[in-house]
Formats: structure tokens, sequence, C-alpha cells
């Protein structure tokens, strides 16, 4: 742990606001152009939750039959609403920051522009929700909200959870079909070890190219939504010689199977998170050259179809008049299985709670082999404990009333008269913690570590109050250290 006094060199900002590279977030689909005008006027965003379709952007719910309604994820009410062909109207998918971000021009000066507002009426400004990593257009997350319980998954333990083989069809609307056999995780055994809440309904996984599906629990009348629990319909083996234009039959398992043949499946098609494919893991993902994501590993959610079909032919293709014609109703089922997946969230979040921060399951989770749950589940925390001291002249006394804030979660606590505080269920990971008093920051640990069903006992801290604030080491000069030391702090504040 590190200890630094909290404040902000003016000077450093201009030197880093100069130097700050403006690029662009992983995922620009269907020719997004928005997040590099939200980025250029808070680089330090970048690659965080609010460099996402999610910070304009909500999801929906249509009327499927009267009284019964559909809840999709942003991405999927995207397409429900704007379409893959681009004609419908982008502005009904908005939340209220991307409605004024849209009504003051939709560039960065608009960003800009519209800082002070509180476009989802939650009683914070947007400035003040985007500084603290809080969606300023959703009014159920805001500053006061702390991080939601998670849990992290290795693959190792991955392969202690049960397992399920399953042989099957994806089916793709546009890249061509293949059969498959994926080894994994039943998601809903995955669900139960993770500890989720009997009030969870649904999931949203996503890719850290920014790609999200959500996933009911149980099933629901929607072709677009395949859920998690239970059993789907046992397929049957289709095949014809020249459907080898389309679809890829080279998995070993088709040789053992004709056309017309139901395909056995011991437990069962099921909703996995799988870890291979044809015996072998699944290749990582990558972005290519043009940005987009090649590979489906290290682990890929695999739906079956719910209503099975053949494999017919792909939408891009000139000649239908096969046996298999490209048919939109069939059940395209490839392209709700989700590749590279590295976060699941198991919705709605607890009260009082808010999102992770992306970044913390990105492209590092692949490289890892990590997967990050969180939400509607019991979670992974630890706790701090600690003692807060105050110098004032030649004595030492409990500082009483200060503010500890764990500065990625939002859990905080405030010291008691002996100038003890105790911080609980904390997720597990590493932090920083703030110290304030009268709302004034004036000390900043950093590298705190919370371990799972651990109290880590934190050093006891004396406040000092320096005649100059920039002065570190308090010795009346402001040398090569304490311009060092300032450095770092804005970097950290910057990422």
């Amino acid at each position: 742990m590190r200890n630094r006094p909290f404040t902000v060199v003016m000077m450093l900002f201009f030197v880093l606001a100069l130097s700050a590279s403006l690029s662009f977030s992983a995922y620009h689909h269907m020719n997004e152009e928005d997040s590099s005008k939200f980025l250029q006027m808070y680089p330090g965003k970048k690659d965080t939750k609010l460099d996402s379709c999610a910070l304009c952007h909500s999801g929906g719910n249509y009327e499927k039959k009267p009284g019964v309604f559909i809840p999709m994820g942003s991405c999927q009410w995207c397409h429900y609403k704007y379409g893959y062909d681009a004609t419908g109207n982008i502005t009904e998918t908005l939340n209220p920051y991307g409605k004024d971000y849209w009504l003051n021009g939709r560039n960065a000066d608009a960003v800009k522009a519209i800082e002070n507002k509180d476009s989802d009426e939650d009683g914070f400004s947007n400035l003040d929700e985007i500084m603290a990593l809080r969606y300023p257009g959703d009014a159920a997350d805001d500053p006061n909200k702390i991080v939601a319980p998670s849990r992290i998954y290795s693959k190792e333990d991955l392969s202690q959870l049960t397992q399920h083989t399953q042989f099957m069809m994806m089916n793709t609307s546009r890249s061509g079909d293949f059969y498959a056999e994926y080894t994994g995780v039943p998601l809903e055994i995955l669900l139960e070890d993770a500890g989720i809440l009997d009030s969870a309904t649904g999931i949203t996984v996503y890719a850290p190219d920014g790609w999200s599906n959500y996933h009911p629990l149980e099933p629901v009348d929607e072709y677009s939504l395949y859920h998690i629990k239970g059993t789907y319909a046992q397929a049957q083996y289709y095949y014809e010689p020249e459907a080898e234009d389309w679809c890829d039959y080279s998995a070993p398992l088709c040789s053992s199977f004709s056309n017309g043949q139901l395909i056995p499946v011991s437990g069962g098609l099921k909703a996995i998170l799988a870890l291979q494919r044809n015996g072998a893991n699944l290749t990582i993902g990558v972005l290519n050259n043009e940005n987009k994501l090649d590979g489906a590993g290290p682990y890929r959610i695999v739906v079956p179809q719910k209503n099975p079909s053949p494999p017919d032919q792909s939408s891009n293709s000139d000649n239908q008049n096969v046996i298999w014609p490209h048919d939109e109703n069939n059940d395209h089922n490839a392209g709700f299985c989700t590749r590279s997946v590295t976060i699941i969230k198991v919705e709605p979040l607890p009260e009082g709670t808010t999102d992770i921060n992306l970044l913390e399951a990105g492209w590092d989770f692949i490289d890892q082999e990590k997967i990050i749950i969180y939400g509607a589940i019991q979670g992974q925390t630890g706790s701090i404990t600690g003692k807060l001291m105050v110098s004032k002249g030649n004595d030492l006394m409990p500082f009483a009333n200060a503010t500890v804030t764990v500065v990625e979660t939002g859990h905080k606590a405030v010291s008691n008269q002996d100038g003890l505080y105790t911080i609980e269920n904390i997720p597990v990971g590493e932090y920083a913690v703030l110290i304030k008093h009268d709302d004034n920051p004036v000390l900043m640990i950093d590298s705190v570590h919370i371990e799972e069903n651990i109290v880590t006992q934190m050093p006891m801290n004396t406040i000092y109050f320096p005649k100059n604030p920039c002065d570190v080491d308090n010795n009346g000069v402001i040398g090569l250290k304490d311009l060092i030391h300032w450095f770092k702090v804005f970097a950290k504040m910057v990422d």
C-alpha cells in the first residue's frame, strides 16, 4: 500500500491533456462514429464502462401480445428498432443522455455543452456521473451506488465444474452454417455456482469488442431470446450434397449421421459456456485489421436452435435456387452465441448497486483466460478495517468523521470518535482508498488488496495538513520528489 496526499497540479494537467491520445473504442458497429466525440472530451474514460454503446443507448421492451412484454438488451433493442439495414429510427434507442447529445449537435461540443445538465434527472450532473464512472443517461446509476457483487472464474475453476458435451448445428444468417461438437459448463450450473439470487431474471453477456446479448433465465416466446434454464428441442441432422456449398460438414461426428437422423445428446441440448469445439480449445479472440473480432475463445456462449431448422443458404448469396434457400424465419442461433465472452451480468442488479467498470474484464481477461460474473449473485467479497489519526501541533489525536471510500467501487464508511472504520462486502480486487474530511480529499492509499472472506487490516494512517498542499514531504520546498509524486497522482486520476 502506498499513501499519498490528494490535490491537483494544473501544470501537470495541461501536460497530460496535450499528450493524451484520442483513440477509438474497440467496437464501431454499423459505422458508429460517436465514441470518438466523447473521448475527445474525456480521454481518461477510454476502455471504461462509459466507452460503450450503453453511454447513449438503452435496452427496451415490446408487447409480444396483450400484457406480455419482451425485454431486450441495448444491442438487440437497437437491431429491433433500427434494423440490420439501418432503415429504422435510431433516436428511438437513445437514453436521456444520448438524446441530449443528439439535440445539441452530436459532436464534441455537444458533449461539453451538456456537462452541467442532469439528463437522467437523478440529482447529479452529467459531469459528476461521468467522473464517478456512472451512466449519465440511466437514473438507476448514480455516484451513490456501489459496485455490484462479482465473482471471477479462471479456466481451471471452470474445468472443475460439471462439463456438458453436445453435437449441434450453428445456423448463421450470412457467414456460413456448420456442425460442431461443443464442450463446456451449462450456464445454469455456472450461475448456481456463482450464487445467483432468487431475484435474478436473466443475463447479459459481453465480448470485449462491445457486443452483447441478453438471455432470459426461463423460456420466452421470442425468437431472438435464448433461455438459460432447462433444455432445448432435440434436433435432426440435415445433409444434402448441395448444401456443402454453404454449410461446413467437416466436424468429425458428421460422418456418424445421415440426413434426417435424430442427434442424441446425453442430458439434452443446453445453453453452455463452451471451452472447446470438436475436442480442441477455442481459438483466442483478437481484433483483425478491419476492427472486427476473429476467433471465439477462450469462451463462447453457445445456445442451440429453439426451433430446429436446416442449414439455409447465406442471405448474401445471389443463388437462392437451392434445396434450402435463405429463410429469415429459420432459427439462426449462431448470431446469438456470443464469441470471446468475458462478462456475464446477472440482472437485475441488486438495489443500490451499479455495473462494474468494464475495463476490468476486457482484453486482459481474454489473455488471462478469465471471465467475470456480476450482479444478482452472492459474489466474492472481503473487508478492510483501520484507524486514522490526525497531527495537531505536537499531538496525535483520533481522526473522527472522516469519510473513507474505496474509489473504484464506491463502498464507504465514516471513522468514529476513536478514528476507527470498517468497510465490508468489497468485491475481490485491488483498489485505491480515498480519505476525505469536510468533503476535502486529504489522503489516498494505493494498491489495497481485497481477498475473499478476509478482513484486511490497514496500517494506522496519520493525517498531516501541510502548509503547502503540493509539498508532499512537508519540507517547505517543491522539489523533484514532489513533482514526480503529483505526476503519478494525476496519471491515476486520468485512468
